[in-house]
């Protein structure tokens, strides 16, 4: 009984860069047990020590999220298809063009004053702007002491718009930049946001660019981008084309610096 599992870009390096693998097992469990005996590299990243699927992963059968199924333990038959995608709880030449930027500003208004996400992919000179739906509250609202935050302080990419992303990669796209908004904060990068961009202490999209939008009172007040540094084993800062920023988006990021340096998010209760 042959199932077909789709490996995510950022778990390749664990499967000698195999997108897809082909094993037998009668239901995920086992399936995932096999998966990390012959790849030992993936032993940590989809699963806990306890056995569980990690919340920033969602695994899926056809289509169809295993939450909605029978988890774990959800049958598989020959030619069932499993994709296994990690949340984007985000480098190209280009970082952003002028109309993705107004896009991703827009929508960080209009969803204000909760957190906006998405991606944008590249294959080539093609690119594409994925707008997410943000579904921290409803996690919130199901479970809070696993999900203690709420979509003002918090995102979490809804699993459809996550196995919509893994399809373009499966089509040869790559994702360039991940970006979310800050509700009546700085544009930084705060420590939950490393901590979410990492995977055992390893960035998950070494070759992304992070974008932060800073909403204040519902207004775009700036825009800044991070990207992995190998050499200070940290995201930094780098350029958005600094001539598009007005003198108040400046401010805004500096504050955001300040924020930052003096964990005025952590007091104010901010995961992202």
């Amino acid at each position: 009984m042959a199932v077909t599992v789709y490996i995510p870009t950022s778990f390749r390096r664990a499967t000698d860069n195999r997108d897809r693998i082909q094993l037998a097992a009668n239901d995920v469990s086992r399936l995932l047990d096999q998966l990390e005996a012959s790849y030992g590299g993936l032993k940590g990243l989809v699963r806990d020590e306890g056995g569980e699927v990690h919340h920033h992963v969602s695994i899926y059968v056809n289509s169809e999220a295993i939450e909605s199924l029978q988890g774990l333990r959800t049958p598989l038959k020959d030619g069932d298809e499993v994709a296994i995608i990690p949340a984007l709880a985000g480098g190209a030449r280009t970082i952003v063009t002028a109309e993705e930027l107004e896009a991703i500003r827009r929508q960080a208004v209009e969803e204000y004053p909760r957190e906006s996400c998405g991606v944008i992919l590249e294959q080539g000179q093609l690119r594409r702007l994925v707008r997410c739906r943000n579904i921290q509250d409803e996690l919130h609202a199901k479970d809070p002491q696993r999900h203690p935050r709420d979509a003002r302080t918090a995102y979490f990419i809804d699993p459809k718009d996550l196995l919509r992303i893994g399809r373009l990669e499966g089509e040869g796209y790559e994702i360039a930049v991940i970006y979310h908004s800050h509700v009546d904060a700085g544009a930084y990068f705060s420590p939950t946001d490393r901590q979410q961009a990492q995977i055992g202490g390893e960035p998950t999209y070494p070759a992304a660019t992070y974008l932060v939008t800073s909403v204040m009172a519902g207004r775009a007040e700036a825009v800044a981008a991070f990207r992995w540094n190998a050499s200070e084993r940290d995201f930094v800062p780098v350029a958005l084309d600094a001539d598009r920023w007005h003198w108040h988006e400046r401010l805004s990021f500096a504050a955001g610096r300040i924020w930052e340096r003096l964990g005025i998010g952590a007091l104010l209760g901010r995961s992202s």
